[in-house]
């Protein structure tokens, strides 16, 4: 599958006229991020469905910052190379703003940069007040469950593994820690 893959991209590079209309749809900005200006799959990365010089003709997707470094940079990356964005735009082409990768090194760099976590995370429905307020009931109030918690917050339809990850500090790290800090090294309450 990698080899029909790989010369599907190879023909789309090689044709002038798809590469032209490509590059059309980014739009160059003041940081020198070169954006996506097509559609976004659910994470908010640039992606598109192409038949043009398809094997069979029904086409296959890509994703835009992918196809833009195949373009630039004159080589195919394997599918289980990653592209890390050193600007974390996600909407970004510039392969100037590109270093290739593994998931580690991908998973490491997104934890460095604090945009996986929190109200940096533009899917999140919570905000630094609601962990707050999590917290506190979990930690402060007397039988509390987390299954109560999440009754509170059925509204914004959040589960279970979202309030156990918030009380365990796997997710919104920051604010656990500022809770933790202040709730039981500050005071010495025990737990």
């Amino acid at each position: 599958m990698t080899d029909k893959i790989q010369k599907h991209v190879e023909r789309l590079v090689d044709d002038e006229k798809w590469v032209k209309t490509f590059l059309s749809k980014l739009k160059k900005r003041k940081s020198g991020c070169w954006e996506w200006q097509g559609s976004l799959d659910p994470e908010g990365y640039g992606r598109f469905h192409v038949k043009k010089h398809h094997e069979t003709g029904t086409g296959r997707n890509f994703f835009a910052h992918r196809m833009s470094y195949f373009i630039h940079c004159e080589g195919y990356i394997q599918p289980d190379e990653l592209i890390l964005h050193q600007c974390h735009n996600r909407l970004c082409c510039n392969p100037d703003h590109f270093h290739i990768g593994s998931h580690d090194d991908n998973m490491d760099d997104l934890r460095k940069s604090g945009n996986i976590a929190g109200t940096n995370n533009p899917r999140s429905k919570l905000d630094e007040d609601d962990v707050w307020d999590i917290l506190e009931q979990y930690y402060l109030t007397w039988n509390v469950s987390i299954n109560d918690i999440v009754e509170q917050y059925d509204y914004l339809d959040i589960k279970r593994g979202t309030i156990s990850d918030i009380v365990q500090g796997r997710t919104w790290p920051k604010v656990y820690d500022e809770f933790y800090d202040h709730y039981f090294e500050k005071k010495g309450v025990e737990e």
